[in-house]
This record gives C-alpha cells, sequence and structure tokens, in this order.
C-alpha cells in the first residue's frame, strides 16, 4: 500500500514514516502543502495523510483543491486544532477523516485501515472504453485496437482526462489547471507539445483516424463513436 505523508515537522514526519513502513506500508513524504498537491497530482496512492498546518499552502487547501481537480485518493488529515469547527472545515474540504494531536500511533493504525477497507466506487469504472481506445485504470495502460501504448506519465494523465469526458470540449485552461496546477502559468505550448506527442504514439500504425480532436480557439476533445 502506498501511503503520502505530509508533514511539516520533520521528526513527526521521520518518526511516522519509520513506524508505518514497519507496518510494511510504502511511505512518500512531503514537507509542505504544494509539494503534497504536487505528489497527489502526479502518483496514484491508497491514501494521504495531511497536516492542516503546512507552509505554503494549509491542509484544508489542499484538500480542497485536490478534491477539485478530481483527485479522490482517500485523505486522513491531522491536526492540533480540535475545535467542532475546524473538524467540520476538514471534512467539509473533502477530508476522509480528522485526527486531533496528540495521538497515539494504534489509532493512527486504526484509522487508516478503516479508510482503506471502504470501498471507494467513485473510483469506478476500472477499465474506460471509447470506441478502439481504453485505459485500464488499476494497471495504469492504454490501449488502442488492443496495441499497448507506451505512454509517459503526463500523456496517460492527458489521455485519461480526455477519455473521462469524452464527447465534451475541454478548454486549453482547464486541462493546464488539471495537469500542472498553477504551475503552468497561463502558457498553452506545453500542452500543445504533449498532444502532438500523444496523437503520434495514438496515431501510429492505426488506421482509425485521429481520435484526439482540436476545436479552434478553445480546445480539444475525444468524440464518442
Amino acid at each position: 500500500m502506498r501511503l503520502l505523508l505530509v508533514e511539516d515537522d520533520p521528526s513527526l514526519s521521520s518518526s511516522l514514516r519509520r513506524a508505518l513502513e514497519a507496518q510494511k506500508f510504502a511511505v512518500t513524504t512531503a514537507p509542505d502543502g504544494d509539494a503534497g498537491l504536487k505528489e497527489l497530482r502526479a502518483n496514484d496512492y491508497q491514501l494521504a495523510i495531511l497536516d492542516v498546518l503546512l507552509p505554503n499552502r494549509d491542509g484544508f487547501a489542499v484538500c480542497a483543491e485536490a478534491r477539485k481537480q478530481g483527485i479522490r485518493t482517500p485523505i486522513l488529515m491531522l491536526t492540533a486544532r480540535d475545535s467542532v469547527g475546524d473538524r467540520v472545515a476538514g471534512l467539509n474540504s473533502g477530508a476522509d477523516d480528522y485526527l486531533p494531536k496528540p495521538f497515539a500511533f494504534p489509532e493512527l493504525l486504526a484509522r487508516i485501515h478503516a479508510l482503506l477497507r471502504r470501498p471507494h466506487d467513485d473510483l469506478k469504472p476500472r477499465v474506460i472504453t471509447v470506441g478502439e481506445l481504453s485505459i485500464d485504470v488499476l494497471r495504469h495502460q492504454a490501449s488502442r485496437a488492443g496495441h499497448v501504448l507506451q505512454l509517459t506519465r503526463t500523456e496517460y494523465r492527458l489521455l485519461l482526462y480526455l477519455l473521462e469526458n469524452a464527447g465534451i470540449v475541454l478548454t486549453k485552461d482547464a486541462i493546464l489547471d488539471r495537469l500542472w496546477g498553477a504551475e503552468h502559468g497561463g502558457n498553452s505550448n506545453i500542452l500543445e507539445v504533449y498532444i502532438k506527442m500523444l496523437r503520434r504514439k495514438l496515431d501510429d500504425k492505426n488506421d482509425g483516424g485521429r481520435l484526439i480532436r482540436t476545436v479552434r480557439g478553445v480546445g480539444y476533445t475525444i468524440d464518442k463513436p
């Protein structure tokens, strides 16, 4: 199980990581809110443990932005603030559970296992198919007409976003925000480069025509058959 731990206290982060790894979890740590959000966008985790009081972007903001971008990773929030208002704010931002500090590690472990046991129906379907193009979400594998496509991480995420919204024209800004967040700075050149590379892999040795359609002045779409 891959866990993301977003905690700015080096001592607590280190001790929690060691304790979780002793329980056979693979743990990635991030020291602030921006780094945590970047990890959530770039990688798949079975669960994220997110402190509230973080530098750059607090835990509430990280959680809310992750949910806004369609990231459904279960999130357990940790905080020294234990008022009802804070707990409500955490849950309203999209968190799945909320654990006040200080806490006993066995309780944290119990909360983690409880979240991992929950059915997450919003992660379905496991396979998304549009015409001859399909993505196996769990295996991170895309194929066209039965031929597996060798995609980079960004190409895969771009194709997945287009397939999830097949039949809908996605604006360039929407795609940039989903894949790169605020880091793109409104520059669409990087998106055009990835669209070109993705088209080359999708259309190479296939006679079914170009799958990604450009809507001039707006963005891109994959049409439903």
